[in-house]
């Protein structure tokens, strides 16, 4: 028979993996939804049908499968405590899923990773730098967002959140200085020749 200290010390040793790998998710899923945003690719749905491919090419499948395995691990820490040992398995993947969906956005509206974006791109972010500089506002070739800085003839210029200053060329449009909006079209050497615009009502910082 094993002394009840062992049993003690499992439980606590359980409950504090449980709690590392629930608090990670919570920050790999909010960085999910801020690379989105700060990409431009979370508001691609506005742009219609016709954009849906573009949005599941360039999702950050490799970050949304490290989640999943991640909740699947989860689900079975969870499953060492009495709450949740008798409960179908389908309940309990729902509760961990909606539960570090809803931490997720709490976390996004401390601007947690916005703050930590601008220190990476500052080069005041060493341990995990690279990571927000490679994940956290990807360039992709046919989506850019960012903020009107200045209006041109036949278009106007565009910041991205990577600092960058993008011409959009466009045959005509209402957009007006300090606009933010999203952008599809094809980029060749700074110029990006626009066939769809949306204004969008997200700070930069998202």
């Amino acid at each position: 028979m094993r002394p009840k200290i062992y049993f003690t010390l499992r439980t606590l040793f359980i409950s504090l993996i449980t709690l590392l790998v629930a608090l990670f998710v919570l920050y790999l899923i909010s960085f999910i939804i801020f690379n989105l945003r700060a990409s431009g690719v979370w508001f691609l749905p506005k742009f219609g049908f016709s954009a849906m491919g573009i949005f599941f090419k360039s999702l950050p499948w490799l970050l949304i499968l490290i989640a999943i395995v991640l909740i699947i691990v989860l689900e079975l820490l969870v499953k060492h405590f009495r709450f949740a040992y008798r409960r179908p398995v389908l309940y309990s993947i729902l509760g961990i899923i909606i539960l570090t969906i809803l931490g997720s956005f709490l976390i996004g509206r401390a601007n947690l990773h916005p703050n930590l974006f601008w220190k990476a791109r500052q080069g005041k972010l060493y341990m995990v730098g690279g990571f927000y500089r490679g994940f956290g506002a990807p360039k992709l070739p046919n989506v850019h967002r960012g903020i009107v800085t200045e209006i041109i003839d036949k278009g106007f210029y565009l910041e991205t959140p990577r600092g960058e200053i993008l011409t959009i060329v466009v045959a005509s449009n209402n957009i007006e200085k300090s606009d933010r909006v999203v952008i599809l079209g094809k980029r060749d050497n700074g110029i990006v020749r626009a066939f769809k615009i949306r204004r969008i009502n997200q700070p930069m910082t998202w």
